[in-house]
């Protein structure tokens, strides 16, 4: 890796390659896949000897994100690890409630650690008796109830399991503090493979543990709906098929994420640990997000998303195509903390009015609206409005087919909304003067016939900014990349050669004046140089500032543009000169429509 990647999805690499659509048409695939695009919404679990200890060891924060990786960022040893199981006693687990709670929240799917890379299992494991039936006074195995109650309540369940490291055997990766000699916890794959010693030992704790766990987890609980791998960069290519191949011997139908190894392996992709901005490479794809910031229970962490900010993300993805896995980290007791279930209870409110917007959608036939998000379902569309026109007007942007009706989701009379084509392209829905729902209000649009429809972003005049984010432009050059599009890190980064650019194209639907404005982050001592924003036979010049680490993001506004006819445009941003290592890192580009 080019950089440490303090989070160990791989993301600062993987953020350098290039992206290539994958495409997947498998007939079986699909099949296997049937019940996941309908469910579009599931709960992450992580729980473990690590929610015991909360992030503390010995009266002391352990510094890191996430709960989960104590043991390796407290260096703790793999015999002191063992001796917090006499403590683990998890007496208030209800696996009942668990999915009851998930069943509520309108979750479909439920994947919980049955072991993490600490290497403890959460079930009673034949082959390693550092597990939770073997080494705690609990003595239980808490999967058996959770697979009982998942087939209760008709919600699948599905095993996430570390393949890759496991930090308590001494021939896997990450454990370098108890066993000098084993693949570092962030070393490539380069730095091992060619090592005789370390590769022998690491297939030994493949042959030893991984395989023969996963042969436990697919045949000891029935049906199991996905195997949830992470960490896959840390294999080979040859040791990913193999754990694909074992998987479907023993449950052919079982899905599995692309995490066994990396992009082209597995069922389905996944985005980075919270990564908000993505683009988009294979139909079928999967966002994983936290309530806080760890993963797993973290009794310091109460750094809680919203309701609204959560629902705002999921629609993001569900609009996109992808499925959402938001995360709990349960208690040491076995419990839900009270802000979980807080933000759980919004969720399902809003799940339960909307569910219809979600279950069975598919991606926006639309783009991305400057109001909010856009799914589909046959005839209809789900317009998820965040930003509620002030105008009462809600433009309906590319949308050439005819409206049958149009009606707000939250209305069980379904009133008829009045409707009427602006142009060709574009048709506009009278709504109430104030949101049903203040964080996302569904508005259904039922077509005659079949979506015919225009994604090229539309400008608005009145009632939103319109806003080019760096994860919706197209990069030309060698060197700028796409960051990573977790939170502060959605810019095109590495502006090291003049001649790269990126750009966008939207659509003008009439003539009009607007303000740019450029929003960056630029890191005194590196960035630098001067830039132009040129549109519509146009262009705007500006300098650079440095300030801060590059992710101090300043907005400049350069002056104003003026589309002079309707009409198809290309915004583009390039270097005029670099006086530094790198240009900016640039978040977007804003176009204020002026009101004459």
């Amino acid at each position: 890796m080019a950089q440490r990647d303090m989070y160990m999805d791989n993301a600062e690499a993987e953020a350098e390659l290039s992206t290539t659509e994958l495409q997947f048409t498998g007939e079986a695939q699909d099949r296997r896949l049937a019940w996941w695009r309908e469910a579009r919404f599931g709960m992450f679990i992580h729980w473990g000897l690590y929610s015991l200890l909360g992030g503390v060891w010995k009266g002391k924060e352990v510094p890191g994100t996430y709960g989960e990786h104590i043991m390796l960022r407290g260096q703790i040893p793999a015999k002191e690890y063992e001796t917090i199981a006499e403590e683990f006693n998890p007496v208030n687990y209800n696996a009942d409630e668990w999915v009851k709670s998930a069943k509520e929240a309108g979750m479909k799917y439920l994947v919980i650690t049955a072991k993490h890379h600490d290497g403890f299992a959460m079930y009673d494991s034949p082959v390693s008796d550092f597990n939770i039936v073997k080494r705690t006074p609990y003595g239980r195995d808490p999967m058996k109830d959770l697979a009982e109650a998942c087939h209760k309540h008709g919600v699948k369940l599905c095993f996430y399991y570390s393949h890759s490291m496991d930090w308590h055997h001494p021939d896997s990766q990450g454990n370098t503090h108890d066993y000098p000699g084993n693949i570092g916890a962030w070393d490539d794959l380069e730095s091992w493979i060619h090592d005789e010693e370390k590769r022998t030992r690491y297939e030994r704790y493949l042959n030893e543990k991984a395989f023969p766990q996963l042969k436990e987890l697919l045949t000891q609980y029935g049906d199991v709906a996905v195997i949830w791998f992470d960490c896959g960069h840390k294999v080979t290519d040859e040791q990913g098929q193999r754990f694909v191949d074992y998987v479907r011997s023993l449950q052919p139908n079982c899905l599995i994420n692309r995490r066994v190894r990396r992009d082209g392996f597995g069922d389905y992709g996944n985005s980075g640990d919270n990564q908000l901005h993505i683009r988009i490479n294979r139909r079928d794809w999967e966002s994983i997000h936290t309530m806080n910031n760890s993963w797993g229970y973290k009794k310091t962490d109460h750094n809680w998303k919203s309701v609204k900010g959560i629902l705002h993300n999921m629609i993001d993805v569900f609009s996109l195509n992808g499925n959402y896995l938001l995360n709990v980290g349960p208690t040491p007791e076995g419990e839900f903390d009270e802000k979980s279930k807080e933000i759980l209870a919004g969720v399902g409110r809003w799940m339960n009015t909307n569910g219809e917007s979600v279950y069975g959608t598919t991606g926006s036939p639309i783009g991305k609206p400057q109001w909010g998000r856009c799914t589909a379902k046959g005839s209809k569309l789900y317009l998820h409005v965040f930003d509620w026109p002030a105008s009462g007007k809600l433009i309906v942007p590319g949308l050439r087919s005819s409206i049958a009706k149009a009606y707000l989701l939250a209305d069980p009379a379904q009133a008829e909304l009045e409707h009427h084509r602006l142009s060709g392209e574009d048709a506009v829905i009278s709504v109430p003067a104030l949101p049903v729902d203040p964080d996302a209000t569904v508005v259904v649009v039922e077509i005659e016939g079949s979506v015919d429809a225009n994604p090229v972003k539309r400008l608005h005049k009145q009632d939103h900014l319109n806003v080019f984010g760096a994860f919706d432009g197209d990069i030309q050059g060698e060197k700028l990349r796409y960051d990573t599009g977790k939170a502060g890190r959605d810019v095109v980064t590495n502006w090291a050669d003049a001649n790269d650019s990126i750009s966008w194209t939207y659509r003008a639907a009439e003539a009009g004046d607007y303000e740019v404005k450029i929003v960056y982050g630029a890191e005194e001592g590196a960035a630098g140089g001067s830039f132009s924003v040129e549109t519509a036979g146009q262009k705007l010049s500006g300098q650079v500032a440095p300030k801060g680490d590059g992710y101090k993001f300043m907005g400049e506004t350069l002056g104003v543009i003026r589309i002079e006819q309707p009409g198809e445009y290309k915004l583009t941003v390039s270097a005029n000169e670099l006086t530094g290592s790198v240009l900016m890192n640039l978040k977007e580009v804003q176009l204020a429509p002026v009101q004459a």
